[in-house]
């Protein structure tokens, strides 16, 4: 069973809340409740402008909690044309 992370609370999320589809595979910075901070492989489910809902393990030991923006990196190369 995956170690429960702490999410940050509703008003430091900010909003509004957007869905990310499909689910973006991410590397993101969690902080659990014994106060270990660990990367995990995860998933970007939602997205505020502060903060982004990762999912990480899966089926009934799937854990999921918000985390800010800046502890999201992205496990795949982002392309744009300028």
């Amino acid at each position: 069973m995956p170690e429960e992370a702490v999410s940050l609370p509703a008003d430091a999320r900010g909003g509004p809340v957007g869905d990310v589809v499909p689910p973006a595979p991410v590397h993101a910075w969690i902080r659990t409740y014994r106060g270990v901070d660990r990367r995990v492989e995860a998933k970007a489910i939602a997205v505020t402008g502060d903060a982004v809902l990762v999912e990480w393990g899966s089926g009934q030991a799937a854990t999921a909690a918000w985390v800010w923006l800046a502890a999201v990196k992205h496990r795949v190369v982002i392309t744009t044309s300028l």
